[in-house]
This record gives C-alpha cells, structure tokens and sequence, in this order.
C-alpha cells in the first residue's frame, strides 16, 4: 500500500472523501465513499452503508471491494458486492466495475458489469463517520453522522452549556432500533449516550452512540386501573393532559417540559412530594434495553434488582424505553405563589424565617417552597422584576380549598405584593413554578440541607440584600422535604433525601464567556452554607460540575451506592453505559472515567 502520510502522497491514492454517480443501464445513482489510510472503505447512499477494502499497486491506480446493506429506508432487504478498477484524474475520479446483488439469506440475484464509477474529492482525510457509518445497516428511523441535516437539532437540549460531539445520532423509530444501537456500540467499543427529550444533556456525549428515544411516543391511559403507560419520547405536560381527560393525574415535577424518562430514573421529585413520595414509587414496570442489547421488562417481581437500580440510577444501567405508572385520582389542587418585594435585609429575613417557621406545622397535604431572587435591571425582564430583590413562596396543597386557604393563612398575613393561591385544576400545576419553556445557558447545582437557623437566614438573604453590593443572583431555591418522602416506598428504588429538611437548587446564568464566573458564585454560594449541607445529594438534579463518580456517590446512602455498583458489575461490566453521572462497576477505581 502507498505512503499517504504526505500531502503529495494524499492525492495520489484515494485516502478522503469523495461524492460520486454510479452509472449502469439507464440508471444514476448517488453514493459518498470514505477511503482511510488503513485501507478500509465506508460507504453511504440515500438508501444504503457499506464497509469494505482498497488497494493501490502504483501511484494514480487503485481497486476496491466493498458490501452495500440496504437499509430499511430502501424499503427492501439485500445485499450488493462491489468490486472497482479504477484511476484518479486531478480531483476525481473513474473506475468500471462489477455489481452482485444478492438476496437478505445470501442467495444471488443478478450480476451487472461494466458499471461506471465516477467521483469528485471532497476531503483529504476519512469522514467523521467511517468508522460506524455500518451502524445504519438496521436502524428504522434515522441514523446522522457530524456535518448531516439534522445531527445538531438532534444533540440539542434544553442545557445550553453542555455541548455534545458524539460519533453518530441514532434517532431511534422503536426500541428494537435502540437494542440495534446498543449493541454495534457493544461491539465498536464506543460508549452509549441517551436523550430522550425534555431537559436532558447533562454530561457531553463526545465519540459516543448518541441515542435520542423522541420518537418513541406511545401513551395510552387505563382509567380502570389507574395506570398510564408512557414512551420515552414524552414530556410531563402531554402525560398530564392525557390522564386529566380520565379524571386522573402523574406525579410530575414543577415543568410540563421534563422528559418523562430522565424523571423517572432520577428519582422524579413532584411539586406534591410530601403527600405522595417519589415518583418512582408509583412506576409498576420499566422497558429497557441492556448492555448485552437485550430489551427486557423489569418490575418488582421481575428482574427486581435491575427494576430498584434503575429507579435512581438514571441511565448508569440502560435505556429506558417506556414505563408503566401509577395514576392519581387527583383533579384539583390549592397552589400558586406569593410574592414579597425585599427591602432591606430585615425584612427578607422576617420572611424567609417566617416561612421556615411556617414550614415546621405543615401537614403532608402541603408541599412548598421558597425562592430567593436578586433580578438586573434590564429592558429584557418584565417591569415588575427589573432591579428589584424579591423572595417568592409556591405552595401546592393537596387537600380541599378550605384547607389550602386555611394553611396559606399565614403566609398571606406577611403581606405579599402578588398572591396567585387558589382552587386549581392538576392540568396547571406545572405553571405554579413558571420554569423557563425553551433552553437556558446557565450553570445549576444542588444540595440537601438540614434544618435551618437564624444564621443561615443570615447568609441566604445577604445573597438579595439590595444594599449590599454585588451582581444580579437569579435563584436560591429551598424545596421543603420529609412528609412521604421520608417513609419506605411501597416499591423500594435507589432514591433518598437522606434525612434531609430541604432541597437546595442553583440557577445561575452562563452566557459565552461567564461559564467560569457562574461556576465560582455557585461555588462561593455552596461554600457558605457549607455548615447546613448534609453532604447529600438527589440522583435527579446532578448536572455536569457533579458528574465525577466520587460526586455521584453522594446522591445514595453508602449501602445504595454499594448494591448499585454491585448491580452495574453484573449489568454493564464493561460501562457501555458511562456518558453520565457514572456509577462504576465494583472493582473499578472511582477516581476517573475515560470518556
């Protein structure tokens, strides 16, 4: 084989990418073939991929040998052999050659020779996808490489801050394309990264199989059994609307955006969390694809162990393709907000303490939480939040309106400036948060806390203080644990608040050029509440600064994270499964994962 290590050298061999016509009978064809200096091919067509070999026995002259697979988007099965003679003119190039076509089991069909190649250089070096461009032999749906239409809208997500770079796109029609896709990264020694939709995009997939499960949108509701059977292609919102029209309701979180699966296994924290629990507990059974590409259905009394990992483990174990839930018969909630101007730093503490006092007598039909907010003064924001600090108070009440008005009482008697609290169908709950609908560029971090003190009031109100110096702080949220959070599940999963009083979640923005700044004010923020920080963390609300595997293990109790790595040893030994907060399989060091 020649020396292509030289530019000169380059164009005298085909090593590159060329798009082409095969021309035989009355018939063109387009095709794009990728030549490696290793002397392997990949080839791609509208209808087909193909891998193969080349050779060259004198500069300017070359043949090659490749199968063609037909995919199902040729809408038939088969097989074509090619064999070319051919020779390079200037930036192109034309060879004669043969064509076997041969039916799916082998058998041969026809033969045409004399067939015509020509071709024009597009690149110097192998394409991006010549390697797993084989990887679209068997998938229904679409199959994108870096540089197609549609590969970036495919990697997108809500999280602007993280970027991915994976291999190839896998847009999955089914879950039998999932298992398709699991198993070629299985075999090319690539990495699985998943997204279904929603929020996602939390760790960056670079070289990875990148698997979106959109497409996979099945939903049909059982009013009879309360149950919902749900696609990985879903968001919370489309679930909500469906079960509403039987007059039952999904345990969702505070955005009808979420993605129903990424959720799930995190956990899933609802706005009604301390009536209800967790949403995994209320998961009957799970579809999910494997390490070993084996699609398998998983419950309690199933593959118990792989259905407790997965509810907590996130994607650390497979791909979840759809799951079966339990239904509320809930119709109506007592929730909204309350909002109250910060004047000073008095007065934000008499009402972040009021609160946390308010908190200590809520029963379990009352889950709240409360959010301190430091906004810039810019045209873009609406009139009623520029400059101002404000600390706003959402409350979702699951007893009766008298109830909730009742409970509410007190919150309203610190006088806030807007009060949004009433009788609501479930159909609104995710617009109490009025968390943002399209992506953000921001950087987000968590915590679970214990109760707090006047002293931490202290530190959390000097973050919107308005005399105190400093830039605009967008969002301090405390969730209020315990209530049903704190018993054991009906259906025991991987997820704990670990005795924690409140949730901690950070928003901060991140535009280009600040990523560094957000990080170290989230870092400062963290720091001084360090006193108050359990150690702990929840699986669902770890996003990129939290993915090191020494991080993750805070999400768990030391006796979860020990089953799961246990469970990931027996699932995923050779962590197909780590474009992710990674759990390593027990006998791998924690300290780093290659990705």
């Amino acid at each position: 084989m020649l020396n292509t290590n030289s530019a000169a050298g380059t164009l005298r061999t085909p090593t590159g990418v060329w798009t082409g016509l095969t021309h035989h009978h009355d018939r063109t064809d387009s095709f794009t073939v990728s030549f490696a200096p290793d002397g392997t091919i990949a080839l791609r067509t509208p209808h087909s991929v193909g891998t193969g070999v080349w050779s060259a026995d004198r500069p300017g002259r070359f043949s090659y040998e490749l199968t063609e697979i037909l995919t199902p988007a040729a809408g038939r099965p088969g097989r074509v052999r090619i064999h070319v003679e051919a020779h390079l003119e200037e930036a192109g190039y034309q060879g004669t050659g043969t064509v076997r076509v041969h039916t799916p089991d082998g058998a041969p069909a026809h033969t045409t020779t004399s067939v015509r190649f020509t071709a024009d250089r597009l690149a110097g070096g192998p394409a991006a996808w010549h390697d797993v461009v084989s990887l679209g032999a068997h998938i229904r749906g679409r199959t994108l490489h870096p540089g197609d239409e549609g590969f970036e809208e495919a990697c997108s997500g809500w999280l602007l801050t993280v970027e991915h770079r994976p291999a190839a796109v896998v847009v999955a029609a089914d879950a039998d394309d999932v298992a398709a896709a699991v198993r070629f990264a299985a075999q090319a020694g690539r990495p699985v990264a998943v997204q279904s939709t929603g929020h996602g995009k939390s760790v960056p997939a670079d070289g990875a199989v990148f698997i979106a499960t959109g497409q996979l949108r099945e939903l049909s509701v059982d009013p009879r059994a309360g149950t919902a059977r749900i696609g990985a292609g879903l968001r919370w919102g489309e679930v909500v609307t469906a079960a509403a029209e039987h007059g039952l309701a999904p345990l969702c979180g505070s955005s009808g955006q979420v993605g129903v699966m990424g959720y799930l296994t995190g956990g899933g924290l609802p706005v009604a969390a301390r009536t209800y629990g967790f949403a995994a507990d209320h998961v009957r059974s799970l579809d999910v694809v494997t390490a070993d590409g084996l699609l398998r259905t998983v419950s309690p009394t199933r593959e118990p162990d792989l259905f407790w990992a997965v509810r907590g483990g996130k994607s650390n174990f497979g791909v979840v393709v759809a799951a079966e839930i339990e239904l509320l018969p809930l119709r109506t909630i007592y929730g909204g907000q309350l909002h109250y101007p910060i004047e000073d730093s008095t007065h934000a503490a008499r009402v972040l303490g009021s609160y946390l006092g308010w908190v200590k007598d809520q029963p379990e039909e009352m889950s709240s939480s409360v959010t301190l907010m430091r906004f810039p003064d810019v045209p873009q924001l609406p009139e009623e939040f520029r400059g101002r600090s404000l600390v706003l108070v959402r409350v979702v009440c699951t007893g009766d309106e008298e109830q909730g008005a009742r409970l509410v009482e007190p919150l309203r008697a610190l006088g806030p400036e807007k009060d949004t609290c009433g009788a609501m169908p479930y159909t609104q709950i995710t617009e109490i948060y009025q968390d943002p609908k399209g992506p953000v560029t921001a950087h987000l971090r968590s915590a679970l806390l214990r109760e707090l003190d006047d002293e931490a009031v202290a530190e959390l109100v000097s973050f919107i203080d308005p005399s105190l110096p400093g830039g605009p702080f967008p969002g301090i949220e405390l969730r209020h644990l315990g209530g049903a959070l704190d018993r054991p599940p009906g259906r025991s999963h991987a997820v704990s608040t670990q005795g924690a009083a409140f949730h901690l979640w950070l928003r901060l923005p991140a535009p280009a050029g600040q990523a560094d700044a957000a990080r170290k004010a989230a870092d400062a923020v963290l720091e001084r509440l360090r006193q108050w920080d359990t150690g702990a963390m929840l699986p669902g609300f770890l996003f990129d600064h939290d993915s090191a595997p020494e991080q993750v293990r805070r999400a768990y109790t030391e006796a979860n994270h020990r089953r799961l790595a246990t469970l990931k040893a027996k699932y995923d030994p050779n962590q197909l499964f780590r474009i992710n907060h990674n759990i390593p399989p027990v006998g791998e060091r924690m300290v780093r994962i290659d990705r």
